[in-house]
């Protein structure tokens, strides 16, 4: 099995976590009634993420970048996290990213985080039921577009 570097993103990371971010949500546009919002993250707004303490969690392997999330600053002890992604080729890294990004946000005293899918990515859904998030609302996108987005939450034990 090949290594797995986990680390945070700095600066330079950027320009590889946005196309990260493009490569992965740009196949979904074609599937889904309204454009993933993923797609509108830039340098410049990633930047604003980190500026505004904001953590990027990585994955690397074979010397690429596999995997990657955002985590917003937390509120009240809990953490959302978005833009979670894998490399197309490199399926099969977003648990493990998922699974350190917790038992990192967890030393850093976040006791709940909360993240969100769209009821049309049934996939996602299960992928983070089996992680052992829960379900815990739906929220429905503009009237033109039928779909609702998903809201999950999972607590962080001690």
């Amino acid at each position: 099995m090949e290594t797995i570097e986990f680390r945070l993103a700095d600066w330079d990371d950027l320009p590889a976590v946005c196309h990260l971010i493009q490569q992965a949500f740009a196949p979904l546009a074609a599937t889904l009634p309204s454009r993933p919002s993923a797609l509108d993250e830039t340098v410049a707004s990633l930047t604003g993420h980190l500026a505004s303490g904001s953590q990027i969690f990585l994955a690397w392997q074979q010397r690429q970048l596999a995997a990657c999330l955002l985590v917003l600053p937390p509120d009240d002890g809990c953490a959302e996290v978005k833009r979670v992604c894998t490399h197309p080729a490199l399926q099969g890294l977003g648990s493990a990213l998922l699974h350190h990004a917790e038992a990192q946000l967890r030393q850093q005293g976040v006791q709940r985080i909360r993240l969100a899918t769209r009821r049309r990515l049934p996939g996602n859904l299960a992928f983070y039921q089996r992680l052992g998030y829960q379900e815990i609302a739906r929220q429905p996108y503009a009237a033109e577009v039928d779909d609702e987005r998903v809201v999950l939450s999972k607590q962080l034990a001690a």
